[in-house]
């Protein structure tokens, strides 16, 4: 189990991370989502040692990964850019990762390279697309224990994006790797993550999975003659996630059946209930009138 604990960090004298506590558990794969600034990179370099805590600690199966930092070989990390490995060779990364990884397996990657058909040369004559698949080859090679990812698909086609995602999900499952991966894009994020950590303003705004997300939020679209009614906009529970004339989509954290018969009340023109997403709990998270 990698568990952070009271973890805060000071960059310039702004506190950049505030008392974080939570846990990743090997063979789930974790999203990290918030709004640029919020202190997801900090996070990141402060979990893999590029940055040092200022309070708090971050710890492997109870071991303080700051007292003991061979440990943080258990930590692989793939960060936002390709711009660290595009001068080498394959051969050259080969050699980097096995010092860096005394578990690095040299022939599963080598297999790895030959399956998506990455020729064994000079990273300049690679795609972009390449270059991410191949950092992420190495970063699934090391044997860490635990997978550290930053915008693994940014800028990536449709197809390549696929096959790295699928690539995370086998191997997060098949090698009971923990992984903790920080991504804009919630849509393609929804779909592998086992739960997601919000952060808003250097804090853990809240810990949960879809399904628990979806039992306690339900979103609905209505439509009223004069527009939303004023009793429900101001309910405190109810986040109005769009408006367009007469008709609202809305989300609420109360009782679904309560809510429907107060709106039925009201005599609407439309109710229909529509599928929660990982967008709308950012929503709902972030408190931000995003989309009205």
């Amino acid at each position: 189990m990698l568990k952070v604990h009271h973890l805060s960090k000071k960059l310039d004298e702004n506190e950049i991370l505030k008392n974080l506590d939570f846990q990743i558990e090997q063979g789930k794969i974790t999203g990290l989502i918030g709004r640029n600034g919020a202190g997801k990179t900090t996070l990141l370099r402060t979990i893999v040692g590029i940055l040092s805590p200022d309070e708090g600690s971050i710890l492997i199966d109870d071991v303080d990964l700051n007292k003991s930092p061979i440990s943080r070989r258990q930590i692989a990390f793939m960060s936002d850019s390709t711009n660290s490995i595009k001068q080498y060779t394959v051969n050259e990364l080969i050699t980097i990762y096995e010092n860096s990884y005394p578990n690095f397996n040299k022939y599963k990657f080598i297999e790895s390279l030959n399956k998506y058909n990455l020729p064994n040369t000079s990273l300049r004559k690679y795609s972009k697309g390449m270059k991410t698949l191949i950092y992420l080859l190495l970063t699934f090679s090391t044997g860490a224990k635990y997978v550290i990812l930053d915008e693994p698909t940014n800028g990536l086609d449709p197809v390549v994006k696929r096959t790295v995602l699928q690539l995370i999900i086998e191997y997060a499952s098949s090698n009971s790797v923990g992984v903790l991966i920080s991504s804009h894009h919630l849509a393609e994020l929804e779909k592998i993550i086992d739960q997601y950590l919000f952060m808003k303003d250097g804090r853990i705004n809240s810990i949960s999975t879809m399904e628990e997300s979806t039992s306690q939020y339900y979103k609905l679209q209505v439509a009223f003659e004069n527009g939303l009614p004023k009793q429900f906009e101001d309910d405190p529970s109810i986040s109005v996630f769009s408006k367009t004339g007469k008709v609202a989509i809305i989300i609420i954290n109360g009782n679904k059946n309560e809510y429907i018969k107060r709106m039925e009340n009201e005599k609407p023109l439309l109710i229909e209930e529509l599928p929660l997403t990982l967008e709308d709990l950012f929503f709902i998270n972030d408190g931000g009138e995003l989309y009205v």
